[in-house]
């Protein structure tokens, strides 16, 4: 772990929630905030590890997850960079609800909890950018809930497409299927009807394109 530098080669003002600051108070960020480079499939933190730093992603992915009963995993949410992860544990300092793993070699400014609560009482615009993030959360989790509770597989794979058409040309099929609660070859299964059914066109190198977002839809539930 290194503490930040002007050496870094990144900047916080490619972090949104810190682009409006002024040098100084940039500088301020900097000499309390650490930054931590994690490899794929690195664990960022546990689901109930004490919750002492805001994470930020400065570079790379991340994915949120949980872990039934039967250690099945639950995928919640996937984080690009630049974002903030986890930071309603960090602000009601409760242990993290979910699990946090790099997708691919990742970036993150971790700064302690306290002194950047004490920036944002001092900083009103830091702390509406805060609560933009939160909002930006909240109606992520709404979305996966959503998925989750769809009444059958295609109709989570049609809400996904519907919510979240970037998933598909990003992520592995795999880590879709995941992310919805259903089989690779479930999920193999349903592209192919809807492309038959001419719903959608999916090619490895333009991934899917909607076709028809009447039917589309129909299929959500």
């Amino acid at each position: 772990m290194n503490h930040l530098s002007h050496t870094e080669p990144f900047s916080l003002k490619k972090i949104g929630i810190f682009a409006h600051l002024s040098h100084t108070q940039r500088t301020q960020i900097e000499n309390i905030g650490i930054i931590r480079s994690y490899s794929e499939g690195e664990v960022i933190f546990y689901e109930g590890d004490e919750s002492s730093y805001f994470h930020f992603l400065i570079d790379g992915e991340v994915s949120v997850y949980k872990s039934s009963a039967s250690l099945d995993t639950i995928t919640i949410h996937h984080f690009h960079a630049p974002s903030l992860i986890a930071e309603v544990a960090t602000l009601k300092q409760i242990p993290y609800p979910a699990s946090c793993e790099a997708k691919q070699i990742s970036v993150l400014l971790k700064i302690p909890r306290d002194p950047f609560l004490h920036l944002l009482q001092n900083d009103p615009s830091l702390s509406i950018a805060l609560i933009s993030s939160l909002t930006q959360k909240i109606s992520a989790l709404e979305l996966a809930l959503q998925r989750h509770t769809a009444p059958n597989a295609i109709a989570k794979v049609a809400r996904l497409i519907r919510d979240d058409l970037f998933a598909f040309n990003r992520l592995k099929q795999i880590e879709i299927a995941r992310l919805i609660g259903i089989t690779p070859e479930t999920l193999s299964r349903i592209l192919k009807k809807l492309k038959i059914e001419g719903v959608i066109a999916h090619t490895k190198s333009e991934g899917i394109t909607v076709l028809s977002d009447e039917i589309l839809i129909s299929y959500c539930g």
